[in-house]
């Protein structure tokens, strides 16, 4: 098990992230949309989403997420968020929800 996916293990996404992206990051990971690309001990790309269907099934845009430790705490980058607001998205809940699993 890799640091990054230790401190997920910890993490409870409902502080981090809205209700309703919570929501629909579990439809994205329940439908299996998330593709990792690279994995370090301290830090994760991968892809999410893509899917077809509504988005309350987890359908929308497939993004491209990091998550990654910085000293002790989690951080996290999705190329769908505006720049300089960097929310805990649909698609960090769906990667997040992938390493917690893994």
């Amino acid at each position: 098990m890799t640091y990054l996916e230790r401190l997920i293990n910890n993490v409870d996404l409902k502080t981090i992230a809205l209700p309703s992206n919570l929501a629909y990051g579990q439809q994205i990971f329940k439908r299996k949309a998330v593709q990792i690309i690279s994995a370090e001990d301290a830090k994760v790309e991968a892809w999410a989403g893509g899917l077809t269907g509504s988005v309350k099934e987890g359908g929308g845009s497939r993004r491209r997420v990091m998550l990654w430790v910085e000293g002790s705490h989690l951080r996290w980058h999705c190329a769908g968020n505006p720049k300089d607001h960097d929310i805990f998205c649909k698609h960090c809940v769906a990667v997040a929800l992938t390493l917690q699993k893994s």
